[in-house]
């Protein structure tokens, strides 16, 4: 760490916490009380002493700038606390910090939300973004219950892609390593892939050895797996985002809004506040996707960018289950909201999280991916979205013998009986047992 930290000029002052190590080699200063005109006289010192400027950017005031020489330095300023980070990577990689030259027409990029398999359990989270050029840009993937969504989702691809052409994956981001968003990733990478192009991986997990307390086994092993097997794929460039960057790829234009990094000093304690925020904007229409962020993130997010989160677009967080707050849904103010979840446990949320129902009374409309993936032309214009049919039956049996809910006897009942009236068209596949044997 000394070694990395003797390699550039330091800040102005002492950082005011214990370095924090982000993980993948990099690590970061922490400063309170600075201003943005020392934020600025920084940038230009690291300039001064031979450091390119690779990125500089200004999202609802606060400031970021990268800047290599050898290594990779990042700055970024909030004025909301004015607190300054300086992050120094090992890596030098960062994500493409220009615009392609390439003209795509506007109007043919479609947004989908991805029906996971939900028979034996109700969260996993797939987004898509089809780009003009038949390429896809993923979030995340699936849960290992969702035994064949692996199959499922290359087949959605393959269907969606110009016969004799390989399928072309743009970026897959990784939002965090929750196993319902990255065990299928796995499982594409282990089984999909023979007629597949992956041109990029966007994620920044936390330290394997981070001291989580709610982090159990299986979690922390999925986040050291899922390194160790994309740090295996050297041939697919690997970038570690941070708060601040903008980057593009195809017609696509993406902000990183926050990681576990910016909930720094503060202790990550639900393993949620680790995930990757971001924006995509695609002619002129914005999709806010912030993973499964909680409690803590949703407090940088209000704090640090306010009315600079209005989207057209929201994938509500952590599945409608506690995410975002009540404050950040009304900043972002959302013309749609697609949530990955089940109509059953949709319904059992929606009276109890009120920053669910605030969401839902700014937007136009909602959609729930347990329905039938959600197909969103862009720019999103009411009226305009469609589903797909239905491909699995949420099995509320299965799911409530394997996982239970927390409800009374009565609203496991209403909440039956709605999913039955709520059913696409009346012809969702037939449960097995009627609701007295799911209490």
């Amino acid at each position: 760490m000394q070694e990395l930290f003797s390699r550039f000029p330091l800040p102005a002052g002492q950082a005011d916490e214990p370095v924090y190590n982000c993980s993948d080699g990099r690590m970061l200063l922490f400063c309170r009380d600075k201003s943005e005109s020392d934020y600025h006289a920084y940038v230009e010192r690291l300039i001064t002493d031979g450091f390119a400027l690779r990125m500089q950017t200004e999202t609802g005031g606060s400031r970021y700038a990268a800047l290599q020489k050898e290594i990779t330095l990042g700055v970024s300023y909030a004025p909301c606390d004015r607190t300054l980070r300086v992050t120094a990577d090992k890596l030098n990689a960062l994500p493409p910090a220009e615009r392609p030259d390439d003209v795509y027409e506007s109007g043919k990029t479609v947004f989908y939300c991805f029906e996971n398999d939900q028979t034996l359990i109700d969260c996993g989270m797939c987004l898509l973004l089809q780009c003009p050029d038949h390429s896809f840009f993923v979030v995340d993937s699936g849960h290992y219950f969702q035994f064949n969504d692996n199959d499922r989702l290359h087949k959605f691809m393959r269907e969606r892609t110009p016969a004799g052409q390989k399928i072309v994956i743009n970026g897959w981001l990784i939002t965090h390593s929750h196993t319902d968003h990255v065990a299928k990733l796995m499982d594409f990478l282990r089984y999909n892939c023979d007629d597949v192009v992956i041109e990029g991986f966007y994620w920044n997990l936390i330290d394997d050895d981070y001291d989580l307390p709610c982090w159990d086994r299986e979690e922390r092993a999925f986040n050291t797996i899922l390194r160790q097997m994309l740090n295996r794929l050297t041939d697919i460039p690997k970038y570690k985002l941070q708060a601040g960057q903008r980057f593009y790829i195809r017609n696509l234009c993406f902000d990183v809004l926050c990681t576990h990094e910016d909930v720094y000093p503060q202790k990550i304690e639900d393993f949620n506040d680790s995930s990757v925020v971001v924006s995509v904007e695609v002619d002129g229409c914005r999709i806010l996707i912030p993973g499964d962020a909680s409690a803590k993130e949703s407090a940088v997010l209000e704090a640090r960018y306010g009315e600079a989160l209005k989207s057209d677009i929201v994938q509500i967080a952590h599945h409608g289950h506690h995410g975002l707050s009540e404050n950040a849904y009304r900043l972002i103010d959302a013309d749609l909201c697609v949530f990955p979840i089940t109509e059953i446990k949709f319904w059992e949320e929606h009276p109890r999280i009120a920053a669910n129902r605030t969401a839902i009374a700014l937007a136009n409309e909602y959609y729930i991916s347990s329905n039938g993936t959600v197909c969103v032309p862009l720019p999103y214009r009411k009226g305009t979205v469609t589903q797909l049919p239905d491909e699995t039956c949420e099995d509320f049996a299965k799911i409530f013998r394997l996982w239970g809910y927390d409800y009374t006897d009565d609203y496991k009942r209403e909440l039956y009986e709605k999913f039955l009236k709520l059913s696409n068209d009346g012809d969702r596949p037939s449960l097995p047992v009627d609701h007295e044997g799911f209490i």
